[in-house]
């Protein structure tokens, strides 16, 4: 007969615990504890509480951010969840000190210490500076576009709204007048169905009208200042393409260093474009690490999307080195665009692309015979070209233009080689630089240094400083959406993510004579 060892549940335990023995002393917990109960200053944290004479006693901050951190490092951002686990799990409940906080405190205090939170995102990277963990040698930005707690369904610009507005409402009036011709023919479930129907489609059209009254036009940052689409669930969010899709939330900017991928800089934007954001980066990079970082000789690396003239003024005027290539420099590296793969995507593209015209080949500009002196250009097919000027003005060089006489282009033989779409209003029209050699642009400039082999050589450090903090996040921390609404909610979410990357990095990377010094 077997013999097995007792298994009844049904039994009192009574278990000898200390909550500092439970977190280990080489653990990720244990730095997490030591780093913001002795390490970092927690004044600012403190100064809002006003319940030294009346009110109940409050969670101190101290429990409340060790508990956070950790729950984020374990992948867990509902504060539900962070509450249960409190309960339930001995990790959480020895960093809670054996305390229970309510899932609202968890929540009121993840989200409304956004500024305290940027104090002591600066005051953990100093930590990290002095643990030698920052070289102060090379710094990447990039962007990680994030959904977050708002529905693209509610996007538009305020016509399309107020079109959707009017919709709803004729959706509604056309329910109830159906409801009032077979009034008899319907049982009373049907009719409580199709009256909360109603009510809803009422409701969601009084959210939109009075979304469009209080608020205005959200405008592009672009030159033309175009209007983009507003969000009535969240505002200050914006919709953008990703590689799994279009989402709506906020594009995460964020600065790593080289030397162990320490955070440096951070910050959410609603805008789906980089460009607008490398000026503000490089800002926040100074105001964390000091003014003169980058005037050191420290490099600067971010991808094409931030490539544009005036970035490339700001950069070449503050005399920083950096480098940031254009849409077309992997086509001007005999390495990649003569590779087979390059070879294979680009003859897929043109298999599956909707918009067949623009892979359309077509007479490229030195086909057109050009008189510099005399200010004649003359087609293929022999025709002259009208003349309208030199003062027009792209990327800071000025052109020539000519266009072709609607007539010369409509009866032409060689139209569907000229032209990528048939000639309606507008014939062929071709530019040449006036002066090169005076025209030099900030962005030829920057193609002269990213063509060059040191150019390239420092532009591959880029992948391996800023990729490995979005996948820490993402992937290891699963950070796959942002949970609360607002910027600067989202900014302190991101920030605080991201210092839960540093402190991983202090704990495993940091010096041994520092992480000696704060186990003690």
């Amino acid at each position: 007969m077997a013999n097995f060892l007792d298994d009844n549940l049904n039994q009192s335990v009574f278990l000898d615990i200390n909550y500092l023995e439970v977190l280990g002393e080489n653990t990720f917990e244990f730095c997490l504890y030591q780093l913001i109960t002795h390490q970092l200053d927690l004044t600012e944290f403190t100064r809002r509480y006003k319940n030294k004479s009346v009110g109940r006693k409050a969670y101190p901050p101290a429990l409340l951010l060790r508990v956070i951190f950790y729950a984020y490092y374990r992948g867990i951002t509902s504060s539900r969840a962070i509450e249960r686990n409190c309960k339930t799990d001995l990790k959480f409940m020895s960093l809670a000190s054996g305390r229970t906080p309510h899932f609202t405190t968890i929540a009121d205090f993840a989200s409304s210490h956004c500024d305290e939170i940027k104090d002591l995102f600066h005051k953990l990277l100093m930590i990290c500076c002095k643990s030698g963990l920052v070289g102060k040698e090379h710094f990447a930005i990039d962007g990680c576009k994030l959904p977050s707690d708002a529905s693209k369904e509610w996007s538009g610009t305020h016509a399309d709204m107020k079109k959707k507005s009017i919709k709803l409402r004729k959706s509604a009036e056309r329910i109830v007048n159906n409801h009032l011709l077979n009034d008899s023919e319907k049982s009373d479930g049907d009719k409580k169905k199709e009256l909360k129907t109603v009510d809803t489609l009422i409701k969601n059209a009084n959210k939109i009208d009075e979304f469009l009254e209080n608020n205005e036009k959200r405008m592009g940052v672009g030159r033309k200042k175009n209007e983009v689409q507003s969000n009535i669930t969240d505002n200050e969010s914006t919709k953008m393409t990703t590689s799994k899709g279009t989402i709506q939330g906020y594009n995460c900017q964020t600065a790593s260093d080289e030397k162990h991928q320490i955070v440096i800089a951070t910050h959410a934007v609603g805008i789906g474009q980089d460009q607008t954001a490398l000026k503000p980066m490089i800002e926040e990079i100074k105001y964390q690490l000091g003014e003169a970082v980058l005037s050191r000789g420290a490099l600067l690396t971010a991808d094409t999307g931030y490539s544009s003239e005036a970035n490339m003024e700001y950069v070449f005027g503050e005399k920083i080195n950096a480098v940031i290539p254009d849409n077309n420099f992997r086509q001007r590296d005999p390495k990649f665009s003569e590779s087979e793969s390059v070879k294979k995507h680009k003859t897929h593209r043109q298999k599956t692309r909707k918009d067949k015209s623009k892979g359309k080949v077509i007479f490229p500009t030195s086909d057109f015979t050009f008189n510099k002196e005399a200010k004649v250009c003359v087609c293929p097919n022999e025709h002259e070209m009208m003349y309208h000027g030199d003062h027009f003005v792209i990327s800071h060089k000025r052109y020539y233009r000519f266009k072709s006489y609607l007539k010369n282009c409509r009866g032409c033989p060689l139209q569907t080689k000229c032209m990528r779409k048939p000639v309606n209003e507008h014939g062929r029209q071709v530019s040449f630089v006036v002066d090169n050699e005076k025209n030099t642009s900030y962005l030829d400039l920057m193609k002269q240094k990213i063509d060059s082999v040191a150019g390239k050589k420092d532009y591959a450090k880029r992948m391996w400083t800023i990729e490995p903090v979005f996948g820490n996040i993402t992937s290891n921390k699963g950070l796959n959406k942002l949970s609360l609404r607002g910027r600067a909610k989202v900014t302190c979410q991101w920030m605080m993510f991201c210092m839960v990357h540093n402190m991983e990095k202090l704990w495993r990377y940091g010096d041994a004579e520092y992480e000696k010094s704060i186990m003690q």
